[in-house]
């Protein structure tokens, strides 16, 4: 599970959003994908910070993890390409990527793009940070609709019911440039 360090004024508080932090985290399954969250509480303003650090999570996904290439011919000038898919995930991804001449089922698709089973498909971190994304809504109090969001190594997201100031921004960027300088040995 991701460490958690909640810096809140009120005891009662800090319990509380450690506890919503924990929760968040195995309603959507994150804690073993995240090193440390880290969130502050400023009530009285009001606005808050919640930072993470996730462990390093890229995957590319190439055509070879859901495709096979069973046939393919030339004809004219090009060279046409039978695939058979075995898992759908992330056809639409592919289709997104190549002229499809025909598919005569979800499991097979004919083009005549160059391809070949080391393209790469889809990039599974953009679920990720929008995993985080959700995770964050989840954890902010009703009410906090303005923010400003920072991704990096580490997401900061600083939030507020009201326009931040600077100086709030400021110590999201902090919090952003703390959490990616970190010693992140031993957490993997």
């Amino acid at each position: 599970m991701a460490e958690i360090i909640v810096h809140c004024e009120d005891k009662a508080g800090k319990e509380i959003y450690t506890k919503v932090i924990q929760t968040a985290l195995e309603d959507l399954l994150l804690g073993k994908s995240i090193i440390r969250v880290e969130f502050i509480a400023k009530e009285k303003e009001p606005y808050f910070i919640l930072g993470v650090l996730p462990k390093p999570t890229r995957k590319i996904i190439k055509l070879r993890d859901f495709a096979e290439i069973v046939e393919q011919k030339k004809e004219n000038d090009k060279i046409i390409y039978k695939l058979k898919i075995t898992d759908e995930t992330y056809v639409p991804h592919l289709l997104r990527k190549i002229h499809v001449i025909d598919q005569p089922s979800r499991f097979e698709i004919i083009t005549d793009s160059d391809i070949d089973l080391d393209m790469e498909v889809y990039d599974t971190s953009k679920d990720f940070i929008d995993k985080v994304m959700d995770f964050m809504n989840r954890v902010f109090p009703e009410g906090m609709r303005v923010r400003n969001t920072y991704v990096g190594r580490a997401i900061v997201s600083v939030a507020s019911e009201r326009p931040l100031k600077p100086e709030e921004d400021e110590e999201a960027l902090k919090l952003k440039e703390k959490l990616e300088t970190m010693n992140i040995a031993g957490y993997y």
